[in-house]
């Protein structure tokens, strides 16, 4: 009985660990990618920036660092954040920011969205660049291609760093987003 155990509860293990196994991936790579893609690690979005914005700032820090935006606008969003989301708008870059209140200035910048190369990340990867150099930059991250086509390194909450990209394979859009709902 404890003989039939043992061996059932091994050959549990043997799949758990090896799917090659059961001819679940016959790919001849297949180990290696597994064991490399398990390395990689999530995006701390905390430590990323684009144009020098980081997530988490407040309207006082953006203003500073760029100035009067070309517009703002305020507005509740009872669908998806329960918040008010504060917009600030310039050539190129567009922040958001969520509060509890209507008062703009208490807003905290939730996500950042580049269409402009006058705001690199912090790894210098910017709009217009070849997909193939944000690869290279955040190669340390796990990263996926998403149903749009867009470069994605996720992050723990649903947020995480991507870029969207042209046929030519060349950056569009690089938006950072700390969670999505």
């Amino acid at each position: 009985m404890f003989k039939k155990l043992a061996v059932g509860i091994g050959f549990g293990i043997l799949l758990a660990v090896n799917p090659i196994a059961i001819g679940e991936n016959n790919s001849s790579n297949y180990h290696i990618n597994f064991l490399e893609k398990s390395t990689k690690k999530a995006i701390d979005v905390s430590k990323i920036s684009i144009g020098d914005m980081k997530l988490g700032m407040k309207e006082k820090e953006i203003i500073k660092k760029l100035g009067k935006p070309k517009s703002r606008t305020t507005k509740y969003d009872d669908v998806c954040y329960g918040a008010y989301i504060t917009t600030w708008n310039y050539d190129g870059l567009e922040i958001e920011g969520l509060s509890n209140s209507k008062n703009a200035s208490t807003s905290e910048v939730h996500q950042i969205t580049a269409s402009s190369s006058r705001y690199p990340t912090e790894n210098g990867v910017k709009v217009s660049n070849r997909i193939s150099t944000a690869q290279k930059a955040y190669s340390t991250f796990s990263s996926t291609i998403d149903s749009e086509k867009n470069l994605v390194y996720p992050n723990d909450a649903y947020g995480g760093l991507v870029f969207s990209s042209n046929k030519q394979r060349r950056i569009r859009q690089i938006r950072l987003l700390a969670a999505s709902c």
